[in-house]
């Protein structure tokens, strides 16, 4: 999504607790998303997550492929 210009730039960030992927649309601003996997989730369906920059969980799952299979990326 970055080489269609769809997002800005992406980062990753690595915690004791979870792991996110950061998507940007601008540099400068926070993300605008947050793919997350949770080390400890308090539900299973918590350990993969989608959340927006205010931290409201778009999505969850408790398996990778099925998050991103059941996104409707279009409207993100």
């Amino acid at each position: 999504m970055v080489s269609e210009g769809s997002w800005k730039d992406y980062g990753l960030s690595i915690s004791s607790k979870r792991v996110s992927f950061s998507i940007f649309k601008n540099a400068a601003e926070k993300a605008i998303y947050n793919i997350s996997k949770n080390f400890k989730p308090s539900n299973k369906n918590l350990k993969y997550l989608i959340t927006d920059r205010n931290g409201k969980i778009l999505n969850n799952a408790y398996d990778l492929e099925i998050l991103l299979k059941k996104t409707n990326w279009k409207k993100l």
